[in-house]
């Protein structure tokens, strides 16, 4: 079992990937953050993620680095420009969720393989554009526990950013 104490960002936590590679942000690293995990739990949910996500991804797709998986909440508020008293609740924080996009294949087809393919808590199409297959991302998280199976999209309707069931462009 892996732990705080004895992992290190160069440890292979499954057959493709490294501990580093859940923790890897650019902005993290322009603003000097730390971006380790802080607890046992977070490491341990984000090595299930990466075993029942981005490496059964990574041996369908072939190499890829997610966009983002872990993100402590000093991260999260700098990418959401909000201030040291807030917190965020996004899955990112706990270790359970990753931002994927895969070169050359469509975002929605993704999001699709995915729910076909995977164990999910929740899976969003984020800010796709009907004209644009490769905009966007694929929002996928999972739990150790009880998953949800949720499937929605983050699409633009009236000037605003709303969630909506199902897989729909913006």
């Amino acid at each position: 079992e892996f732990t705080l104490q004895n992992t290190s960002p160069i440890d292979l936590i499954s057959d493709n990937f490294t501990a580093g590679e859940l923790i890897r942000s650019e902005i993290a690293v322009r603003r000097e953050i730390n971006n380790w995990f802080r607890l046992d739990a977070q490491l341990q949910a984000a090595i299930f993620l990466c075993r029942n996500v981005l490496q059964p991804l990574r041996d369908e797709f072939g190499r890829f680095s997610p966009n983002s998986v872990y993100r402590c909440q000093t991260l999260e508020r700098a990418l959401k420009n909000k201030p040291v008293s807030w917190s965020s609740r996004s899955q990112h924080t706990l270790g359970e969720a990753a931002d994927i996009e895969i070169p050359g294949l469509s975002t929605l087809r993704l999001a699709e393989w995915c729910r076909d393919n995977l164990l999910f808590d929740q899976i969003i199409l984020e800010m796709v554009t009907p004209t644009d297959v490769a905009s966007g991302w694929v929002h996928i998280s999972v739990t150790r526990t009880a998953n949800r199976g949720q499937k929605l999209s983050y699409v633009l309707r009236d000037g605003k950013y709303i969630y909506v069931t199902g897989f729909v462009s913006i």
